[in-house]
């Protein structure tokens, strides 16, 4: 089997490929606090590298490996330090980043792809498991650890509720929605869409269990 490697230097695993919870979820996000530099996994040649409004600071690079060809991507990264261009060619451990939290982003992690026999699009057909790929044994999963990036504040979070503040303006981004740190009718509206999308309970209101699905 093509080996890749680890492309960051935590093993904690936030968000799995394509869950029950999150089945358009095309990646493996790995997260953790202070810094974490971002390796490409394999050697290959840079595709993209640009700050895209979805994948924030972003990487692309395209391997031929085992007879296929497959494309890593890295999303996220902290603003100013992608370290490769298109065109460049990379080998397997070179740095081309740091861990950050640009993009549609609610913490500091880094949103890892896998395409196989094909490169990258826009509806993902070539997306595979990359901890099929890199060792899915060795990482604790958020389907087993029940982790969220950002730890749950504490109590319920609604309109009802009255809140304002951090924690409103990372749901309003984790559901689209202008971050102005009031939670109101447009963000209440889009939580129990939300919540209707990943099988919760449609309330309106983010408790424990819609936090960490988000989160």
């Amino acid at each position: 089997m093509t080996t890749f490697i680890n492309p960051t230097d935590t093993k904690r695993v936030t968000s799995d490929f394509r869950t029950s919870h999150r089945p358009d979820h095309n990646g493996t996000d790995f997260a953790d606090s202070g810094y974490h530099p971002i390796y490409a996994a394999a050697t290959g040649k840079v595709t993209r590298s640009y700050l895209s409004s979805s994948y924030g600071e972003c990487i692309m690079i395209e391997h031929n490996e085992g007879g296929d060809v497959w494309e890593t991507v890295y999303a996220h990264m902290q603003s100013g330090t992608r370290r490769v261009n298109v065109g460049d060619h990379v080998k397997q451990g070179d740095q081309i980043g740091v861990m950050g939290n640009t993009g549609h982003s609610t913490g500091q992690h880094l949103h890892f792809e896998l395409h196989k026999n094909g490169n990258w699009n826009i509806d993902k057909t070539n997306a595979v498991d990359p901890l099929d790929y890199i060792g899915k044994d060795l990482y604790p999963s958020k389907a087993t650890s029940n982790e969220a990036i950002v730890p749950y504040p504490g109590h319920y979070i609604g309109q009802e509720y009255v809140d304002t503040g951090i924690d409103v303006e990372r749901i309003q981004r984790a559901v689209n929605v202008k971050p102005d740190g009031i939670y109101g009718p447009i963000t209440e509206a889009a939580v129990r869409d939300y919540q209707r999308r990943h099988v919760l309970q449609v309330d309106g209101i983010v408790g424990p269990e819609t936090w960490n699905v988000m989160f």
